[in-house]
Formats: C-alpha cells, structure tokens, sequence
C-alpha cells in the first residue's frame, strides 16, 4: 500500500509545472529604467523598438502581452499583432496610455509592433514604458 502510494505521488509531481519553467517562458522588456527617446511623426505616430534594433517583436511561444505606458506625451498607443515581417497581415488593438493602467493581450499572432499614437507631430519624447510576455 505504501509503494502505491509513493507511485501516486511521484506520479502526481511528474506532472505539475515546475515553477521554473513558468520563470523561463517570461519576458520582460523594461524601458522604464532607462526611458528611450521616440521621435513622432507629422502625424504623430512613434514605433517602439522594444529589443536593439528590430521594432519587430517574436511572440511564438507565449500565450499574453501586458504592456504599461507611463509617462509620454502620446495619447494612446497602439499594438498591431500577427504576421509582421515582410508582407504584414496583423490585427490592430489601440488603448488610451491611461497612467497606471496595465493591458493585457492574447497572443493572436506570431509577431507583433509596439506604436505611440497621439503625439506631438514631429516632436520627440522621453518615454517609460514596459512589456511582458508570458505563457
């Protein structure tokens, strides 16, 4: 009886995520230590490049997008999610950048592009923001 239930409960930990592996398929890319500078356009729009040189963000493997916009001058920002690169076919979600308000996405697509939208037309912005990933 007592094998049995050793059996069972090696059996039952087999099976239960390990909390490590929840810490592995995370990222987090925070700009709100090190704000960038986003220069708007005429008609006040701002990509954000989230990772050193590719705006372009791999989201394969995850299952949310949370993003917090803290302090700019844009009025809301936009994500646009789905096949980026090359031909882009993609879904657009725009939110107010509301202080202190975190939004929550469901991976739809497999890349998605981070915009500040509402700007000052040709004007440039200190920005903190952050956007995590996670499964």
């Amino acid at each position: 009886m007592k094998h049995v239930m050793l059996c069972c409960a090696v059996l039952a930990l087999s099976f239960a995520p390990p909390a490590a592996a929840q810490l592995a398929t995370t990222k987090l890319y925070n700009l709100v230590d090190a704000p960038i500078t986003v220069t708007y356009s005429a008609s006040g729009e701002a990509q954000v490049v989230l990772d050193a040189g590719n705006s372009i963000i791999q989201a394969a493997g995850y299952h949310k997008v949370s993003v917090l916009v803290g302090d700019t001058h844009a009025a809301s920002f936009m994500i646009n999610m789905g096949k980026i690169s090359n031909t882009t076919l993609s879904q657009m979600f725009t939110r107010p950048t509301s202080p202190h308000r975190i939004y929550t996405f469901d991976v739809i697509g497999p890349e998605f592009v981070l915009w500040l939208t509402g700007g000052p037309p040709n004007g440039t912005d200190h920005v903190r923001l952050w956007v995590f990933l996670s499964t």
